[in-house]
C-alpha cells in the first residue's frame, strides 16, 4: 500500500521522477513445456534467446545503485521477481543470479515450473535460501497425469522431480507456493482434492489459484470459491483466489507503467506484463545501452497517454491500477493508504 501511496505522491509532482518499485527479470525464453494457455509462446518462438549471466549481473548492479544516478529521482527498486517467457530455471547460473540478488539486497522471488530448482539448493548458502521472499512454482494439477495434459512436457515428464524439487526447498525453510491456473481441466472435485494432497503433503506455504487467460477471456473463477475454501480448511492448506481479474476498469490509463519494468531476454524492457515483444510497449534496449537514460523518456510519457485500458486484457496490475485510481479520484483519502 505504500508503494501506492508513494505513486500517488509522484503524479502531483511531474517534476520528480519516480523509479519503479518492482521489476521483473526474465532470464530466458526457452521452456521445456507447452501449456496450451501460454500467452508467450509467439514471443518465445521470435526471440529464442538470451542474454549473458554477466549482463544479467551488472544489471542488477545497476538496479541496486539507480537511486544514485540522478538528483531528480525518488524512490527505489525494491523487488526483483524472475519470472519468465520461459523457464528461469533453464538458464545456465540462474541460482548464481538468484544469489546475487538476495546478497545485493533485494526482495528477491520467482515463478517457475520446478525443472531444475535443486541447483538453487545446490548453490545458495542456506542463510541467503532462507531469505527468498517466495518461490511460486505452476504446478496446475495434483497428479502426473493431469499435469501433463495441462502443461505438456516436451520430453520425458518432470512431475515426479518437480514435486521433489518443492520438498527439498520447503524442508530448507523456503517459502514454496504452488500457482494454479484454473480451467475446465482442474476445477473438478477430484482434481482440486488431488492439489490439495499434494500441497498438504509438502507442506507448502500456501496454494495461490488464478483465472486461466485465453483470448483475452479469463476463466470464470466465483463458482469454486466455496469449494476450494472448504478443502482449504479440510487439508489445512491457506489459499488466494485471484477475483480482481473479474472486476471492470475505473480507469483510463495503465499506473503501473510508471511502477513497474520487466527487462527481458531479447534486451529490451517492456511496461506492460501481457505484451512482452511488442515494440508499443518497450521503453528501449536495456541490453546495448543505459536504461536508467531511457526510463521516464518521451516514449515511456506516450506509451502511458496513449494506452486504451478498454483493449487490455485481464492483468495481474489490474487490481493495483484500481487502488492507485480510487486515491487519484479522492485525493483525500491518500493517508489511508499509510495505516
Amino acid at each position: 500500500m505504500y508503494q501506492y501511496a508513494e505513486l500517488v505522491h509522484f503524479m502531483k509532482h511531474p517534476e520528480l521522477v519516480m523509479l519503479p518499485a518492482s521489476v521483473d527479470i526474465d532470464l530466458t525464453n526457452i521452456c521445456n513445456q507447452d501449456c496450451y494457455y501460454c500467452d508467450s509462446a509467439e514471443f518465445r518462438k521470435a526471440h529464442p534467446t538470451a542474454q549473458s549471466i554477466d549482463s544479467y549481473l551488472t544489471l542488477i548492479d545497476h538496479l541496486a545503485s539507480w537511486k544514485n544516478y540522478s538528483p531528480t529521482l525518488t524512490g527505489n527498486v525494491n523487488t526483483i521477481c524472475f519470472s519468465g517467457s520461459g523457464e528461469p530455471t533453464l538458464f545456465k547460473g540462474f541460482e548464481q543470479i538468484i544469489d546475487y540478488s538476495i546478497t545485493r539486497g533485494f526482495r528477491t522471488s520467482m515463478t517457475t515450473n520446478g525443472t531444475n530448482l535443486n541447483k538453487l539448493i545446490d548453490y545458495v548458502d542456506p542463510s541467503n535460501l532462507k531469505k527468498i521472499a517466495w518461490v511460486g512454482v505452476d504446478i496446475d494439477a495434483g497428479t502426473e497425469e493431469l499435469y501433463e495434459k495441462i502443461r505438456s512436457t516436451k520430453n520425458k515428464s518432470i512431475f515426479s522431480k518437480v514435486v521433489k524439487n518443492i520438498k527439498d526447498l520447503v524442508a530448507a525453510e523456503v517459502n514454496v507456493d504452488l500457482k494454479i491456473l484454473l480451467s475446465e481441466h482442474n476445477s473438478t472435485l477430484s482434481a482440486l482434492t488431488d492439489i490439495f494432497k499434494l500441497a498438504q503433503a509438502m507442506q507448502v506455504r500456501m496454494i495461490y489459484f488464478r483465472p486461466t487467460v485465453i483470448n483475452h477471456t479469463a476463466f470464470d473463477c466465483n463458482p469454486y470459491v466455496e469449494l476450494i475454501d472448504q478443502l482449504s480448511q479440510e487439508y489445512k492448506v491457506p489459499t488466494r483466489i485471484n477475483l480482481k481479474k473479474f472486476q471492470p476498469r475505473t480507469y483510463n490509463r495503465c499506473h503501473q507503467m510508471y511502477a513497474f519494468l520487466i527487462f527481458c531476454p531479447d534486451g529490451n524492457m517492456y511496461s506492460c506484463c501481457e505484451n512482452k515483444g511488442n515494440p508499443l510497449y518497450s521503453i528501449g534496449s536495456w541490453a546495448n545501452a543505459d536504461f536508467r537514460e531511457l526510463w521516464y523518456s518521451k516514449n515511456h510519457h506516450n506509451m502511458y497517454n496513449n494506452i486504451n485500458t478498454k483493449l487490455c486484457p485481464p492483468c495481474r496490475s489490474h487490481d493495483h491500477n484500481l487502488a492507485i485510481e480510487k486515491v487519484l479520484q479522492h485525493p483525500e483519502n491518500q493517508d489511508d493508504l499509510f495505516y
